[in-house]
């Protein structure tokens, strides 16, 4: 079933469980149920019944000895898509585009008709150890869930400095617990572009916008490669845009030089090897911090 027709079979009780899971995910693995009855001022045949259609539509799990649920990231999706609808940051939701090791992709339309993409998180495709590997900040979250949720909240954040200091990021338009709303960039991944037409030129636009991205919004990306930049074609231009913004670090953490570094060295590397261009990596990681003033 659809996401838009899922949430429209939740009715307001289920809506109000679905809210009160939430909001005691960081607290409870499974949220007891004598909590949810006080909570949402329900009789237990009528939490039960609610309870039951929400289990049906995959948006909440029971646990399997004792009366106590916890939200899905179904669930998720649906609270952060009528939190989005409710404040006219969206107006049609549309089909899935995409799915990754760490979230799920959708097109959607805003009230003024701008095609957008809504990206909701979804932490725990690969192995935690991998995860906190480029993905420290979560190391202290409580569930996959609240992983998720920080994470949006970084891209937000992030995406919303950047695209006021460089056009070569997607705008947002709004945010709402793991789900950011964003414009839709098309084209082909950077990592599935075989015929540049203008490699070397394509490499710098990317180094500029990391060197925006430093000197203009003190950020560093963090994790960034050819898996990350998107490859959008108009009027026989290439213009490449970085995307996947939430592990990155401020400028002045201990750790930004060396990220840039590496995600310099990376993206290097992919070029010198797809495209046989060659860039001095050491010249290239002072241009990004403004120590050059071209390359």
């Amino acid at each position: 079933m659809k996401l838009a027709r899922v949430c429209k079979h939740v009715s307001e009780e289920g809506l109000s469980i679905l809210t009160l899971l939430d909001r005691y995910t960081g607290m409870y693995e499974y949220v007891p149920e004598d909590l949810l009855l006080r909570k949402a001022q329900l009789y237990e045949k009528a939490l039960a019944r609610e309870i039951e259609t929400l289990k049906k539509l995959k948006l909440v799990e029971v646990h399997p000895t004792r009366a106590a649920y916890r939200i899905t990231f179904l669930g998720l999706d649906c609270l952060a898509l009528l939190d989005l609808v409710k404040r006219d940051v969206l107006s049609h939701m549309g089909p899935p585009i995409g799915t990754g090791k760490e979230s799920v992709l959708y097109l959607a339309k805003t009230p003024l008709g701008s095609v957008v993409t809504v990206k909701f998180y979804k932490i725990g495709r690969v192995s935690f150890k991998k995860v906190v590997r480029t993905r420290d900040y979560l190391v202290d979250q409580s569930s996959w869930l609240e992983a998720s949720k920080t994470s949006a909240e970084r891209e937000y954040r992030a995406l919303s400095v950047l695209s006021k200091q460089t056009g070569l990021v997607p705008k947002v338009f709004g945010w709402s617990r793991h789900a950011v709303v964003m414009e839709y960039v098309e084209g082909v991944d950077l990592c599935d572009y075989r015929s540049a037409e203008d490699p070397e030129g394509i490499l710098k636009r990317i180094l500029l916008t990391l060197r925006v991205a430093y000197l203009g919004a003190g950020i560093v990306h963090a994790d960034l490669s050819e898996y990350n930049v998107v490859i959008s074609i108009r009027d026989s231009t290439e213009t490449p845009y970085i995307i996947d913004w939430p592990q990155y670090l401020s400028r002045e953490d201990p750790r930004a030089g060396e990220r840039l570094k590496i995600d310099v060295a990376t993206l290097l590397k992919f070029f010198k090897r797809r495209y046989g261009v060659l860039l001095d990596l050491e010249s290239a990681v002072k241009y990004v911090k403004g120590l050059l003033d071209g390359i």
